[in-house]
């Protein structure tokens, strides 16, 4: 009797355990262009060059709250001008930080909380990185169908696939700039990442609707790369199936980011396209 009543009681405090675990995690809306939370890990320094300038972001906490970060070079990383906080926000955390750059201009993109939500914010600077100007907010998680339920059982799929549930990437090529990331369909009840896409054909001034890449339903889509040359954009993601499959997947734009080719099957021996998850663009 003393060993089940022993036995009752552990798994009684491991179930107490599991349950304030699960309850520390802040949800926050997750859906087109946005993320479940926010993950500290994976910290990277994103670099781009033009011409002679060298620019590096990156996100830290020296202070006590991470911060986006930024310094510049225009002597080809002989020497770097004063460190700049491009995030500023106190009341949030700043992740996920890339940087993009064509001519006299640069781009940043990066996560932040700050308002409840992990949304996306693009800063642009017109003078090789000495100014920039204020924060253009990318996301929009209003009127969003997804539930606090559905979000949560979201997340810890998604968790069980990638430890940071959000990618935010940026290319620039003249003036065209194009921000993809990870996320959740906010007209969806269930939160399942698909890849999406913001153009802006004016320097970073205006953003077009964001565009569903990738349409996978059922599939977590990740993993997303970014290039741009002329007007061709190309994306890559990966798509990985319930059974265990992985694939590597594309989808070409010839006309700066306004509509998208269907979807290429990059595994097979000859490139093919997949028409079945190609949505309209």
């Amino acid at each position: 009797m003393k060993n089940k009543l022993e036995i009752k009681i552990i798994l009684s405090l491991c179930f107490v355990t599991i349950i304030t675990a699960v309850a520390a995690v802040p949800l926050q809306s997750a859906h087109a262009f946005s993320w479940s939370h926010i993950d500290k890990s994976d910290g990277k320094a994103s670099i781009a060059v033009s011409d002679n300038n060298v620019y590096v972001a990156w996100w830290g906490n020296k202070t006590g709250n991470y911060e986006v970060m930024f310094k510049a070079s225009n002597d080809g990383g002989q020497t770097f001008g004063d460190k700049i906080s491009l995030s500023n926000s106190t009341n949030g955390t700043s992740v996920e930080v890339d940087v993009a750059a064509f001519g006299n201009n640069v781009y940043v993109t990066y996560a932040d909380n700050k308002t409840g939500d992990a949304d996306a914010y693009i800063r642009t600077s017109n003078d090789n990185g000495k100014t920039f100007g204020p924060e253009f907010k990318l996301t929009n998680n209003t009127d969003s169908n997804l539930t606090s339920s559905s979000l949560s059982q979201g997340m810890k799929s998604y968790d069980n696939v990638k430890a940071s549930p959000y990618e935010l990437k940026v290319a620039a090529q003249g003036d065209n700039v194009y921000v993809i990331a990870t996320g959740g369909d906010k007209n969806q009840t269930i939160y399942q990442p698909d890849v999406f896409i913001r153009v802006s054909n004016d320097g970073g001034k205006t953003f077009g609707k964001d565009i569903n890449l990738s349409e996978s339903k059922g599939i977590v889509s990740e993993r997303t790369e970014i290039g741009a040359l002329g007007d061709k954009v190309y994306v890559t993601w990966w798509d990985k199936g319930s059974d265990g499959t992985d694939t590597p997947l594309l989808r070409i734009s010839d006309d700066r980011g306004q509509t998208f080719g269907d979807i290429m099957v990059l595994t097979t021996d000859a490139t093919t396209a997949n028409t079945a998850n190609t949505p309209s663009s």
